[in-house]
């Protein structure tokens, strides 16, 4: 078992590589850029905003002396070889600093009459894209995210994700609990009294569930409770805070994010319970005279969980994914609203920490599911062994 672990986590570490480069290259590939403003910036401004966050390198003059010309423009692209700037050194030759591969002008600094020492910055050109990467890349080791473009370099991703993650995770930790705990219940109820109304009443209101969304319902309860009827709260969410007043608050986001999966869960419970009261060892329970309370919760009752443990991957998935859908009717301070407004402002390191985020939470449930299950089913333990 342990040996399948430290392989899934090797695993797991390769995964987050290949999503955050992912991440990286549709980002850059997506139409605009951070500072794309229906008001542009003054061309210094960006070029300063720019160079802080690894967008754009200054390229420094060759000797010291003064400037005799740039003849380049801010927002030109010019190809190796190119002529970008003019030198006049102190014994009176002239030093020409040309391109060493095409490049796209940020700015240019280096104003003719002007002193400079060598490598003083006279032009800023934009990095390359394997050249953010390789960088992302280190800084990804150092387990470093880098800081985001909105708070202009002031707050960095882990601070803002530190902020609002314990507001994502409490909303799906109770949404699960929700989902386990209708889903189960009904699941079980409808497998113990099968072909009754009982059982088809509860799979009709199941179905109805799996055939909606989080998409659909959460306007349709928002518009019912909050603004209709007036019944329960919304907005103003605060991790940890339980009075009532607050408490109220937290229904329709966890319901609605809950519900579809607990429908899900009944479904699962319901048709494992029913495949294995079928099985032989069931029948000679019962045949030493146990009682049906006894073979259902001791006998069957881990075997009937096994549908339901396969699921949870993929429900976890669900969850933190909807997570974002729930947070922006509901207005929860989340991971995703942040994500959602770093997505549309091209702000790339925060949109990459919160991929990384959901990715190595998604891959930790996984894995704790696998070994969930190995535990249920000696007949995987035995294997993984």
């Amino acid at each position: 078992m342990l040996r399948f672990v430290a392989h899934r986590l090797v695993q797991g570490v390769l995964t987050l590589w290949v999503i955050a480069s992912l991440a990286f290259a549709l980002m850059r590939l997506a139409p605009g850029g951070p500072f794309d403003k229906e008001k542009p910036l003054p061309p210094a401004v960006a070029a300063n905003l720019k160079r802080t966050f690894g967008l754009a390198a200054d390229l420094g003059s060759p000797v010291a002396g003064v400037v005799v010309a740039c003849p380049t423009q801010a927002g030109a692209s010019v190809a190796a070889g190119a002529t970008l700037c003019t030198v006049r050194a102190l014994d009176g030759a002239p030093v020409v600093l040309r391109a060493d591969r095409p490049m796209t002008i940020v700015a240019v600094i280096g104003e003719a009459g002007r002193r400079v020492q060598v490598g003083e910055a006279v032009i800023v050109r934009e990095t390359s894209a394997w050249e953010q990467y390789v960088a992302s890349v280190g800084s990804w080791l150092r387990l470093d995210l880098g800081v985001t473009y909105a708070s202009e370099g002031e707050r960095t991703v882990m601070e803002v994700l530190g902020k609002a993650f314990p507001v994502s995770l409490e909303l799906g930790l109770l949404a699960l609990a929700l989902a386990l705990t209708l889903g189960l219940s009904a699941g079980l109820v409808a497998g113990l009294h099968r072909n009754t109304w009982i059982d088809h009443g509860l799979m009709v209101l199941a179905l109805a569930a799996v055939s909606l969304s989080s998409l659909v319902l959460a306007p349709l309860l928002l518009a019912l409770f909050g603004v209709t009827l007036q019944w329960l709260p919304w907005g103003g969410w605060e991790a940890g805070r339980w009075d009532w007043s607050h408490a109220r608050i937290k229904v329709l986001p966890v319901v609605t994010l809950g519900l579809v999966y607990a429908a899900y869960f009944a479904r699962l419970a319901r048709a494992g319970l029913l495949d294995v009261l079928s099985q032989d060892f069931i029948r000679t329970a019962r045949a030493k005279g146990l009682s049906e309370w006894r073979v259902v919760t001791v006998h069957a009752s881990r075997g009937a969980l096994l549908p339901v443990v396969s699921f949870l991957g993929p429900a976890l998935a669900g969850i933190v994914t909807g997570s974002v859908v729930i947070e922006r009717v509901f207005a929860v301070p989340g991971v995703g609203e942040y994500f959602v407004n770093a997505a549309v402002n091209r702000d790339y390191p925060l949109v990459i920490g919160t991929v990384v985020l959901y990715s190595s939470l998604l891959i930790v449930c996984n894995l704790s599911v696998d070994v969930a299950y190995a535990a249920l089913d000696p007949r995987v333990r035995v294997h993984n062994d």
